[in-house]
């Protein structure tokens, strides 16, 4: 798989808060009417603050008024005089309390509405990446799919599908922020606008030293998904490859290098935690610096006593939301690379036949033709067939043979429609095959290889392999695939648990159970490639005999056995004839 692995940005600090931009139009390819739901949740979040805000201004008036009687005129209220032009505004104290008790219980019920749009948004986000993630994975072509790593693919899938959601979390607290701080700052400066001015200058110099950070947490994000891909795939195939490992003895081997990868892992999550708790050391650092600035020049300012109080405790309160809007924007700065592996696997392009809709077919009645196809896979550097011209016909046993790389399983993944030649064409009774629809084409065949892939569930499960099959028709597959005589064996039989991938049964077991898939399904056109080359001989017979007794069913079938190509009526002989330039294959 193509990993990202873009380089850490050089740019200045104070130009680090354009990831922003970046991120949002990630974003908005990732989640349709993000826009909408985004703007809902941050006026909720900028109400909240501005409740917040409204909460302190009559708490500090309050405070100052406990000891007075009667009414109470609008200098009690320490911003009002000065922005108002002395206007007087008489509030009696029940009114006073009534309104900081409303701002603060309005204040607890916006957060708690914000909360849950919140946590079902981010679960609608996570729940559709994971299934468009899921559904491309099915839907780009078969060769595309091949050049990923399957650990790659469960990676982004399972872990970095979440980064979506966390991504939009961060955007809308950083407009929560933003948005505050905006409010935050028009009160102080309608309060005490020396104060206000005081707090602008330490938002400046706050942003450059935490934009000192950037390159660091972009760097960091892409160390940390490297090491956990690591970890992902050594697990993996670990799993995949354990009989192998015990038998070489590779135990210790394995662990150490797991341990290895799992300490970088650790190493970089706690590097993260070390950012974080510098980053908020330095915030704490400079807002202490700015509030006791103001203690000591408070004297010397022109500002009431009791709006400097005010103003003082508003910027107090901003000091998280300072620190919350930077440490996002470093958060998004560490998300980047998780992001753009999520996008990347998106744009891939949809298997164009799987995606239109073309003839639909009921059965074959004459013959696969193949027309002077050649075939060559991406980034190799010879076909893997060349000019094939040959048809096999409706209702008849024909074999494939040749030496290993003479192109048999590439005729069969045509034949799949998994592979499209390159040049020529495949025709289904005179159709061509890239015009006919995929679905009804594929409900004509079924397939079994030489390695099975087997899935952790009952031998029940398997055979079934998530058809819609009644159990009578997986139990004749068993017995037309010389199945059943070891399933009946098994402790439980037909529901005897396999493991992952099955690895408690022997080759010969596993391509029975593939050949029982195979047949279950009861198709017209049946494809062995290598199917039987586990069997012992006598039992291969036995299985390719009853195959043939169905005198409807297209039997096509690779092999290098002299005697399974004998048993079939027709061969198909793929070995290069010379010159190369001439059609290599000829009908037996």
């Amino acid at each position: 798989m193509n990993r990202y692995r873009k380089p850490a940005s050089s740019k200045p600090a104070g130009a680090y808060n354009l990831i922003v931009a970046a991120r949002f139009r990630e974003l908005r390819q990732l989640v349709p009417a993000l826009r909408l739901k985004m703007t809902v949740m941050i006026i909720l979040g900028i109400l909240t603050g501005f409740s917040e805000m409204v909460g302190i201004t009559f708490l500090v008036s309050l405070v100052f008024l406990l000891g007075q009687q009667g009414p109470v005129s609008g200098s009690a209220v320490a911003w009002l005089p000065a922005f108002f032009g002395g206007i007087d505004l008489s509030l009696s104290k029940p009114v006073l309390i009534g309104i900081l008790i409303g701002s603060i219980l309005f204040r607890i019920f916006l957060g708690f509405v914000n909360s849950l749009i919140s946590s079902t948004v981010s679960h609608q986000i996570n729940d559709s990446m994971r299934e468009r993630l899921y559904a491309k994975v099915l839907t780009i072509p078969f060769q595309r799919f091949q050049n990923y790593e399957r650990s790659d693919l469960i990676n982004v899938i399972v872990t970095e599908s979440y980064a979506a959601s966390s991504a939009h979390a961060s955007l809308v607290r950083l407009g929560v922020n933003f948005g505050t701080i905006v409010i935050f700052g028009a009160g102080m400066l309608v309060m005490a606008w020396p104060i206000a001015l005081l707090a602008l200058g330490f938002g400046f110099i706050h942003n450059f030293a935490l934009g000192s950070f950037a390159g660091p947490y972009r760097r960091l994000g892409a160390s940390a998904l490297a090491a956990v891909e690591a970890l992902t795939q050594l697990s993996w195939t670990t799993l995949q490859t354990l009989k192998a490992v015990k038998s070489f003895g590779l135990e210790k081997r394995h662990q150490q290098l797991f341990e290895t990868l799992s300490n970088d892992v650790g190493h970089t999550w706690r590097r993260s935690d070390w950012m974080g708790a510098t980053t908020s050391l330095l915030s704490e650092i400079l807002t202490f610096g700015v509030i006791l600035t103001i203690i000591l020049s408070s004297q010397f300012l022109p500002v009431d006593f009791k709006a400097a109080l005010s103003a003082t405790i508003l910027l107090y309160r901003l000091q998280p939301h300072i620190k919350g809007f930077d440490s996002q924007i470093l958060r998004l700065y560490e998300m980047e690379a998780s992001l753009q592996n999520v996008l990347s696997l998106l744009s891939e392009k949809d298997d164009v036949k799987q995606a239109s809709q073309g003839q639909p077919v009921t059965r074959l009645v004459e013959a696969i033709a193949f027309h002077d196809v050649s075939f060559i896979y991406e980034h190799a550097n010879t076909p893997a067939v060349r000019n094939l011209s040959f048809s096999i016909r409706a209702g008849e046993t024909t074999a494939l043979t040749g030496p290993s790389g003479s192109g048999k399983t590439t005729i069969l993944n045509m034949i799949l429609d998994l592979s499209r030649p390159t040049q020529g064409k495949v025709t289904v009774d005179g159709r061509d095959l890239a015009n006919i629809d995929r679905t009804s084409w594929l409900q004509l065949l079924s397939v079994s290889g030489q390695d099975v892939e087997l899935m952790e569930g009952t031998v029940l499960d398997n055979i079934r392999f998530r058809r819609d099959i009644p159990e009578e028709d997986i139990r004749w597959a068993a017995d037309v695939a010389c199945a059943t005589e070891f399933i009946e064996n098994l402790p439980e039989g037909f529901d005897e648990w396999l493991g992952d991938e099955a690895v408690r049964l022997s080759g010969g077991q596993r391509q029975r159970i593939g050949l029982a898939r195979a047949l279950a399904g009861r198709p017209q056109i049946l494809l062995l490639d290598e199917a039987t080359s586990a069997l012992d001989e006598h039992t291969e017979m036995r299985v390719l005999s009853a195959m043939k007794e169905d005198p409807g069913r297209t039997l096509i079938v690779v092999s290098h056995r002299p005697a399974v190509a004998r048993l079939m009526k027709n061969q198909i002989d793929l070995r290069p004839l010379p010159p190369p330039s001439t059609s290599t294959s000829r009908l037996g």
